[in-house]
C-alpha cells in the first residue's frame, strides 16, 4: 500500500463546515486548470490526529474525501463523523463558478470529473481533544503560494471568499508536532508537521508539512 507523506490537506473544523467543503471542491480551478479528475468519499474511517501540545485542540476525524489526478491522490479532506457529507458536497457543487457564473457541478460534468464512495465500516477511534465544539481552525500547508494566502486568512490558493479572517496577525511556533494518520482501502496517509503559524487570537493554526517543499 502506498504511503503518502505530503498532500494538499484540509481539516473540517466542525460538523457541516460548508466553507471548508466549498473551498476544497473549487480550489485550483482557475485559468483553465483542472487540479483533479475524480474524488472518492471514504465513510466510517479513522483519521488519527496526534499532537504534543495539549492546547492544540484537534479531534480525530471519521470520514474523508480523497481527490485524484491521473489516479494519484492530490488532495485529502478529513471530516467529522456527524457531518452530512452528501449535503455539504451538494452545496459545494452548487456554488457559482467562473466568469459565466455557471455552477461548479456543471463544470465538473463538462470535464468528466467522476466520484465514488466506499464505506470502511470502522468503529470510531477518539483522541484526547478536550472539547470538539471548540476546535482550532487548522490549515495544513504544503506549498509556498498556499502559505502566502493562508497567512492572509484564506483557505485556498485560488482567489475565493473562503477563509478565516478574524485576525491577519500570525506568530511562528518553531516546535509543534502534529501527525495525521489515515488508512483507506487503497492508500495510507502519514502527514507530519513540526512547526506552525498561529494567529494572535489563537483561532487559526497553519502547520507546515515536514515532507513538503516548504522544508526543503
Amino acid at each position: 500500500m502506498e504511503i503518502i507523506k505530503t498532500i494538499d490537506l484540509w481539516t473540517e473544523q466542525h460538523a457541516n463546515h460548508y466553507e471548508c467543503f466549498n473551498g476544497a471542491f473549487v480550489d485550483g480551478f482557475e485559468e483553465g486548470k483542472i487540479p483533479f479528475d475524480e474524488y472518492k468519499v471514504v465513510r466510517n474511517c479513522n483519521c488519527k490526529i496526534e499532537t504534543d501540545n495539549k492546547n492544540v485542540n484537534i479531534s480525530n476525524k471519521h470520514n474523508a474525501i480523497i481527490f485524484y489526478s491521473n489516479q494519484k491522490p492530490v488532495r485529502l479532506m478529513v471530516i467529522n463523523g456527524a457531518t452530512d457529507i452528501d449535503k455539504c458536497i451538494n452545496i459545494a457543487l452548487s456554488q457559482t463558478f467562473n466568469i459565466q457564473h455557471s455552477t461548479l457541478i456543471h463544470f465538473y460534468k463538462q470535464h468528466s470529473i467522476s466520484s465514488s464512495s466506499v464505506n470502511l465500516e470502522e468503529q470510531p477511534i477518539y483522541n484526547e481533544a478536550a472539547d470538539t465544539t471548540q476546535e482550532i481552525d487548522v490549515g495544513s500547508c504544503d506549498r509556498w503560494n498556499l502559505l502566502y494566502n493562508m497567512l492572509k486568512g484564506s483557505y485556498t490558493e485560488s482567489e475565493t471568499p473562503y477563509g478565516n479572517y478574524e485576525s491577519d496577525q500570525y506568530e511562528f511556533i518553531p516546535n509543534l508536532f502534529i501527525k495525521y494518520e489515515l488508512a483507506t482501502d487503497t492508500e495510507k496517509f502519514e502527514i507530519i508537521h513540526k512547526c506552525a503559524f498561529i494567529n494572535t487570537i489563537k483561532t487559526r493554526l497553519v502547520p507546515i508539512q515536514e515532507n513538503s517543499p516548504l522544508t526543503k
